[in-house]
C-alpha cells in the first residue's frame, strides 16, 4: 500500500513537471526605500498562443490584492489604481512569454509577497500557473563621507612620494545585506576605478592596477570605526586626478547572486603629482682656456626635487660644435646609478657630492679642444624594486680651447717692378721675417688691393687672390677672370717669400697693395687650424693718367657719274701701339634714322652690315689705305643711297696674353650725298571691300600704286611689294609679322604659318596687288599694310632703286560665329535627350509588364493563404 502511494505521488509530480511552469526569482528580494525594483516572471512549456498574459497580485498574510495585468486594464485594485495610472507601478513585456513588474520609489509598505499568475490556455491542466516571491524594503541608512567630514582639498605630491585617501562608510545592516567600499580617480570626463573592498570582505584591484597592488604600491588599511583607507606609494605622474570614494549596499538574490541595491560616493582629494622632469636641471661650468699639458676639470651639477628618491646616471661627452647633441659626439666617461664608472686612462669621473659630478682630464693636448657637455638621467624606484627613467637632461656646451704657443713673425711688402704706364707689368714681393716658435707650421699668403679714395671717403678693399691652408688657389670676384687667364700670377719663390705678378696693369689697378701671411698647424683629426695672421704695410702702385683721345675726319668725296667715295683719317693721342677699326654709317636725314653700311675690323676684315643689300657685295668697298687712313667707295649709286655719311672709328690697345681691349671710340663729321631726281613720284593706297569676316571666310585686301610724273616706257618701272600684319601695339613694342612679298621680277615669297589659314598674293594689273587671306581665323585679325619699293630704268638702261613707301594700315576684324559654334552641340544635345527619354519609356514598359505582374501574383497568393489561416 505504501509503495502504491509513493508511485502515485511520483506520477503526479512528473505530470506537474511536464506541464506549464511559471518562474520568478527565489528571493527574498531586499531593496532600499526610494529605489526601484524589477521582478521578472516567465512561463514555459505551455500550450495555446505564443504570447501569454500575466496577472500580478500582492499577498499580505491571508489577504490578496490584485495589482496589475497585461490582459485586463480593470484588473487593478482601487488601492493601487493611482500608482498604476501614474506609472509608478508598471508591467513591461520583455518577450512573448515573460514580463517584468517594475515598482519605482518603493516604500516600506511595499514589503509583501508578489504572486505572478498566468491564465490557462492549455487543453488540460498540468504544471503550475503561478509563482510567488517576497520583497523586503529596508530604510536608507547608507552614509559615506570624507574622514572628519572635511571638505574636498587639493594635495601636491612629488613623483615617487606617497599619499593616503580616507573615507568613512556605514549602514544599518539587516539580514541578507552587505557593504562594499571602492576608490576611483576622475580625469576630465572619464573615471577609472582603482580598488574595491567587499562585499564579503574580498579585495579586488582593477586590471591596470593589479601589478601595483601585488607589488605593494597600493595598500588597503582598515583602522576601524567605519574608516576605510587607500595608501598609494611611489606616486606616478599618471596618478594625478580627483579621487572619489564610493560605498555600495548589496543583497543576495536567489541566495547566491550579489545585487547592488544602493550606491553613494563622495569626493576626497584633487591630487597633483609634480614630475621629476619638471624640476630636473643639469648645468656645467663656464668656458675654459688651457695650454698644452695642463689638466682640465669640469663639474656637472644636478638639481631636482625629492633628490633622496633618485638614482642619478651621468655621462660626459665632447663634440666639435655647440648644440650638436649626441650626433657625432664622443663619450668620455660614464657613471651608472649604482656609481659604477667607465672612463679612460686620461679621463676620470667622480661624484664629489650628491649633486656634483667632476670630470678630470690630465695632460691635455690640442686634440682635447672642443665643446664639452654632460647628460644626466634621474631614475625612480617602483614599489616592487624595479627602476624606471623619470627624467633626462643635458647641460649647455662648455667650450674648451687648448692653445699651443703662438708663433711670432713679421711681414714686409716691397715692389720689385712698378708700372709707369697702363699695360705695363707690376711685381710685388711679400717676405716673412723674424720667425720664432713656428715649428710644425706652414704659411699661406693672401693679396689685397685698396682703392685710392678721397680722404673723407671710406677705403674700398678687394681681395685679389689667396692660397688657402690646403694649398688651393682662390681668386676674388673682381679678379677671377684675369687669374684664370694667367694675367695675374701668384708664386712662392722662396720658403719665406711670396710674389704677386700683374702682367698687364690697368688704369683701375692704381692704388695701394698689401699682403696677409697666415700660419697654420695640423689638428689631431688631420685637418688644419689657424694659428696667427700678420698683415704687411701698404705699397702704392700709381702713375699720372692721361685719357686717350681719338679724332676722326671725313674728307671731301670724289664723285663721278655713278660712284661715291669718302676718306676717313684717324688721329689718336695717349694710346700705346693702337690698332683701329672703322664703321661707315648713313643718316637718311638730319636727326633721322641711322643705319650701318659696312665695317672694317682692326684685322682688315670687311663686312656688310644689316642695312645694306647683300646683292651689292661687289659695289660697296671699305679699305685701309694707311695706318690711320680708311677709304669708303660705293659703285652704281642709286636714289635710295642719298643721305649723310660719316665714319665711326674705334682705337684698340694690346693687353697681356695677346688680347686686345677697346680704348676709345669717336665719330667723324657728316658728308651729304644727294641726287637730282627728275623721275616720277609714287604714292601707295590700300583698301578692302569689307572690314570684317567670319571664321572660315576669305578676306581680300588691295594695294594700289599711283605714279605721278611721266615715264618713257611702260616697262621702265617695276615694283617690289611686301605685306605685313600688326596684331597688337603697345607703347614700347609692335607685334608686326611679315606675310608675303613679290619682287620686281615677279618671284613670290611667303612666311611660314602656324595657323590653318593661308595667304595668296596676285597682281591684278600693272600697279595693283591683292592679298587674299583664306579660311580666316582669330589670329588673322589686325592691321594690314603694304610697303612698295619702286625701281625706275634710267636713260642709260640701268635700274635705280627708289625709297620705300608704306601705305596706311587697314583693320580686319574676324567675327565670332555664335550660331556656327553652337549648332552642332545643340543638335547633339537634343538627339541625346530624345534617345534617353525613349529608352526610359521602354524600360518602364517592360518593368510594368514583367516585374510588377510577378509581384502582383505573389501578393495574391499570400493574401489567399492569409485568408485561409484566418478561417482556420
Amino acid at each position: 500500500m505504501e509503495l502504491l502511494c509513493r508511485l502515485l505521488a511520483f506520477c503526479l509530480t512528473l505530470a506537474l513537471c511536464l506541464g506549464r511552469t511559471v518562474k520568478v526569482p527565489g528571493g527574498p528580494l531586499v531593496r532600499v526605500e526610494g529605489t526601484e525594483v524589477s521582478i521578472p516572471c516567465e512561463v514555459q512549456d505551455y500550450e495555446g498562443p505564443r504570447e501569454q498574459d500575466f496577472d500580478w497580485r500582492v499577498i499580505r498574510g491571508d489577504r490578496s490584492v490584485q495589482l496589475i495585468s497585461t490582459l485586463d486594464s480593470s484588473f487593478t485594485d482601487s488601492s493601487f489604481r493611482s500608482r498604476v495610472s501614474s506609472r509608478e507601478v508598471t508591467i513591461d513585456r520583455t518577450s512573448e512569454n515573460s514580463v517584468s513588474l517594475r515598482i519605482r520609489n518603493v516604500k516600506p509598505s511595499d514589503s509583501a509577497a508578489y504572486d505572478c499568475l498566468t491564465p490557462s490556455t492549455d487543453s488540460q491542466l498540468s504544471g503550475n500557473y503561478n509563482a510567488t516571491v517576497r520583497l523586503i524594503v529596508i530604510p536608507d541608512s547608507l552614509v559615506v563621507t570624507p574622514l572628519n567630514n572635511s571638505s574636498q582639498v587639493s594635495e601636491r605630491v612629488s613623483e615617487g612620494r606617497s599619499f593616503e585617501l580616507h573615507c568613512r562608510a556605514s549602514v544599518d545592516f539587516v539580514e541578507h545585506t552587505f557593504l562594499s567600499v571602492s576608490w576611483a580617480v576622475k580625469r576630465g570626463p572619464s573615471t577609472e576605478k582603482i580598488l574595491t573592498y567587499g562585499p564579503g570582505g574580498v579585495v579586488r584591484a582593477e586590471s591596470s592596477y593589479r601589478q601595483r597592488y601585488a607589488d605593494g604600491g597600493l595598500r588597503l588599511d582598515l583602522p576601524g570605526d567605519g574608516v576605510y583607507s587607500l595608501i598609494v606609494s611611489h606616486a606616478l605622474p599618471s596618478d594625478e586626478g580627483l579621487y572619489v570614494c564610493s560605498a555600495a549596499e548589496w543583497a543576495r538574490d536567489d541566495g547566491d547572486t550579489w545585487t547592488s541595491i544602493q550606491e553613494k560616493q563622495t569626493e576626497l582629494k584633487d591630487v597633483k603629482v609634480a614630475p621629476i622632469a619638471q624640476s630636473f636641471r643639469v648645468s656645467a661650468e663656464h668656458n675654459a682656456s688651457l695650454s698644452v699639458g695642463e689638466a682640465l676639470s669640469l663639474a656637472c651639477r644636478v638639481a631636482a626635487d625629492s633628490y633622496d628618491l633618485l638614482g642619478l646616471e651621468v655621462a660626459w661627452y665632447v663634440g666639435s660644435a655647440p648644440g650638436g647633441g649626441l650626433d657625432g659626439a664622443r663619450l668620455l666617461a660614464h657613471m651608472s646609478r649604482d656609481s659604477v664608472t667607465n672612463g679612460t686612462a686620461a679621463a676620470s669621473l667622480s661624484r664629489v657630492s650628491w649633486d656634483t659630478f667632476r670630470l678630470v682630464i690630465r695632460d691635455v693636448g690640442r686634440a682635447d679642444s672642443g665643446h664639452y657637455f654632460c647628460v644626466a638621467a634621474a631614475w625612480v624606484q617602483h614599489a616592487g624594486g624595479r627602476w624606471y627613467r623619470a627624467a633626462e637632461s643635458s647641460s649647455s656646451a662648455v667650450q674648451v680651447a687648448v692653445a699651443p704657443e703662438e708663433p711670432s713673425y713679421s711681414v714686409i711688402l716691397k715692389p720689385v717692378l712698378s708700372a709707369a704706364f697702363s699695360d705695363e707689368p707690376t711685381e710685388l714681393e711679400c717676405t716673412v721675417t723674424d720667425v720664432e716658435r713656428a715649428s710644425g707650421v706652414h704659411m699661406t699668403v693672401a693679396w689685397y688691393f685698396e682703392q685710392v679714395l678721397p680722404s673723407d671717403a671710406p677705403s674700398d678693399t678687394s681681395m685679389i687672390a689667396l692660397v688657402d691652408e690646403n694649398w688651393d688657389l682662390q681668386a676674388g670676384d673682381k679678379y677671377e677672370d684675369r687669374v684664370k687667364a694667367g694675367l695675374i700670377v701668384l708664386s712662392k719663390v722662396k720658403p719665406d717669400t711670396f710674389k704677386l705678378q700683374i702682367l698687364s696693369t690697368r688704369d683701375t689697378d692704381r692704388g695701394r697693395y698689401f699682403c696677409t701671411v697666415t700660419a697654420w698647424s695640423r689638428t689631431a683629426q688631420g685637418g688644419w687650424t689657424k694659428r696667427k695672421a700678420v698683415e704687411s704695410g701698404r705699397v702704392p702702385v700709381t702713375w699720372t693718367q692721361e685719357n686717350p683721345v681719338l679724332v676722326v675726319v671725313a674728307t671731301t668725296p670724289k664723285a663721278s657719274r655713278d660712284t661715291f667715295e669718302m676718306g676717313c683719317r684717324v688721329t689718336g693721342k695717349n694710346l700705346q701701339t693702337p690698332s683701329y677699326s672703322a664703321l661707315i654709317k648713313v643718316e637718311e636725314s638730319l636727326g633721322g634714322k641711322v643705319r650701318k653700311v659696312v665695317s672694317l675690323s682692326r684685322d682688315s676684315v670687311m663686312q656688310l652690315e644689316d642695312g645694306t643689300d647683300k646683292e651689292r657685295l661687289d659695289s660697296v668697298v671699305l679699305l685701309k689705305t694707311g695706318q690711320q687712313d680708311f677709304r669708303f667707295r660705293m659703285y652704281g649709286t642709286q636714289l635710295s643711297d642719298a643721305g649723310f655719311y660719316f665714319c665711326e672709328a674705334t682705337a684698340w690697345t694690346p693687353d697681356a696674353g695677346s688680347t686686345w681691349r677697346e680704348a676709345v671710340t669717336a665719330v667723324s663729321n657728316k658728308v651729304q650725298v644727294s641726287f637730282e631726281d627728275t623721275g616720277p613720284a609714287f604714292n601707295v593706297s590700300i583698301h578692302t571691300d569689307t572690314s570684317s569676316v567670319f571664321p572660315g571666310e576669305t578676306a581680300k585686301i588691295q594695294c594700289a600704286v599711283t605714279v605721278l610724273g611721266m615715264v618713257a616706257k611702260a616697262g621702265d618701272i617695276s615694283f617690289e611689294v611686301r605685306w605685313f600684319l600688326e596684331r597688337s601695339r603697345t607703347a614700347d613694342t609692335e607685334d608686326v609679322h611679315f606675310l608675303a612679298s613679290v619682287d620686281r621680277w615677279g618671284v613670290l615669297r611667303q612666311a611660314q604659318r602656324n595657323s590653318s589659314s593661308d595667304c595668296s598674293l596676285e597682281r591684278t594689273d600693272a600697279k595693283t596687288y591683292r592679298l587674299s587671306v583664306h579660311n580666316a581665323q582669330d589670329s588673322d585679325a589686325g592691321n594690314y599694310h603694304c610697303t612698295v619699293t619702286p625701281w625706275v630704268r634710267t636713260a642709260d638702261g640701268s635700274w635705280q632703286k627708289s625709297k620705300d613707301i608704306s601705305s596706311l594700315p587697314v583693320l580686319l576684324v574676324v567675327k565670332f560665329a555664335i550660331w556656327e559654334s553652337m549648332k552642332l552641340p545643340l543638335l547633339y544635345g537634343v538627339g541625346a535627350a530624345l534617345a534617353v527619354g525613349l529608352l526610359s519609356m521602354l524600360i518602364g514598359f517592360v518593368s510594368a509588364r514583367c516585374c510588377f505582374k510577378e509581384a502582383s501574383d505573389k501578393d495574391s497568393r499570400a493574401t489567399r493563404r492569409l485568408m485561409a489561416m484566418e478561417m482556420d
